[in-house]
C-alpha cells in the first residue's frame, strides 16, 4: 500500500509541474500580446498625431497672423520684431521652436517671454528693459542702456537722463563699465546730472565733466564716478563752508574716508 501510494503522489507532481508550466506559458504568451498591442497602439497613436499636425501644419490656421510687442517703453517695437527673426504668415512651429530652444538676448532687454496662441494665431513677446542711463545725439539719438547696449530712438523725451556730450559707440564700447556705473549711482544724485560731457585730461584715460542741475560741476574719472553718492553732503558742506561761491567739484582718487573728504571745490575757470 504505501508503494502505491508513493507512485500516486509522483503522478500528481508530474501533472502539478506540467499544468504549472502551461500556465506560466499561456501567462508569458498573453503579456506578450499584451506588449504587442500596446507597441501596435503607441504607434499608431504617434502616426495619427504626427498625421494630424502635419495636417494643422499645412493649413491657414498654423501661420502666425499677428505678432504683439509688450512691455517695451524705449526700445522701439520694429527694433524688437527684428531681433525675434519671426514674420507674418510663418508657421506657428517656428515660434514653438523660437519659445522652446531660443537663448539668444535682445540688446537692451532684461528679460523676454514669448507665448503663443494657437486658436488666433497670435505671438506675443513681452520684455523687461534694461534701464537707460544716457543718451546721445550721434546725429540720431542714442540710447545707452545699463548692459552697454545701444538703441536708436528718435522719439525719446529728454530730461529723464543725462545727455552724453563727446561721446561715441566705440568709447563707450571700450569703457562698459561707465552705463553700470551709472545705474548704481545714488538714484536722487543720479537724477541731479543734466550733462556728462567727455574732456581731456592728460593724466586720466577717461575723464568726466558732469553738469548738474543746480548749477554745480563735477569732474571725475571713471574708478571715482560713484563717489556722486555723496554729491549731497559735498553740496551742503560747500554751502555752509567758507567758500560757497565755489561751484566747481573734483572727487580725489583716494576715495571718501571717515578721516578724509572725497571732494575738493574750486572757483569755476572761464
Amino acid at each position: 500500500m504505501t508503494r502505491r501510494r508513493n507512485q500516486s503522489d509522483n503522478v500528481d507532481l508530474v501533472e502539478k509541474i506540467q499544468n504549472d508550466i502551461k500556465k506560466e506559458r499561456r501567462e508569458k504568451k498573453r503579456k506578450m500580446r499584451l506588449k504587442f498591442f500596446k507597441r501596435l497602439f503607441t504607434f499608431f497613436l504617434i502616426i495619427s498625431v504626427g498625421f494630424g499636425l502635419f495636417l494643422f501644419d499645412q493649413s491657414e490656421y498654423s501661420k502666425i497672423r499677428d505678432i504683439e510687442v509688450k512691455g517695451n517703453q524705449y526700445i522701439p517695437t520694429e527694433i524688437l520684431l527684428s531681433q525675434l527673426d519671426l514674420n507674418i504668415n510663418d508657421r506657428l512651429i517656428y515660434g514653438t521652436y523660437y519659445k522652446l530652444f531660443n537663448r539668444g538676448t535682445i540688446p537692451g532687454v532684461a528679460n523676454k517671454s514669448l507665448k503663443l496662441y494657437y486658436t488666433k494665431g497670435l505671438i506675443t513677446l513681452t520684455v523687461q528693459e534694461f534701464p537707460v542711463v544716457g543718451y546721445m545725439d550721434t546725429p540720431t539719438r542714442t540710447l545707452l542702456f545699463s548692459d552697454n547696449s545701444f538703441i536708436e530712438n528718435d522719439t525719446f523725451k529728454t530730461g529723464s537722463v543725462p545727455k552724453l556730450v563727446g561721446f561715441d559707440t566705440s568709447t563707450l564700447e571700450n569703457n562698459p563699465s561707465f552705463a553700470d556705473k551709472l545705474m548704481k549711482m545714488d538714484t536722487s544724485s543720479f537724477n541731479s546730472i543734466s550733462e556728462i560731457h567727455l574732456i581731456e585730461e592728460p593724466l586720466e584715460d577717461i575723464y568726466f565733466k558732469l553738469i548738474m542741475n543746480n548749477g554745480y560741476f563735477v569732474f571725475t574719472n571713471l574708478d571715482n564716478i560713484l563717489l556722486m553718492d555723496y554729491y549731497p553732503d559735498i553740496v551742503s558742506g560747500i554751502q555752509t563752508g567758507s567758500k560757497p561761491d565755489n561751484r566747481c567739484i573734483f572727487f580725489l582718487d583716494y576715495g571718501h574716508t571717515p578721516d578724509s573728504q572725497s571732494a575738493v571745490s574750486r572757483p569755476c575757470e572761464d
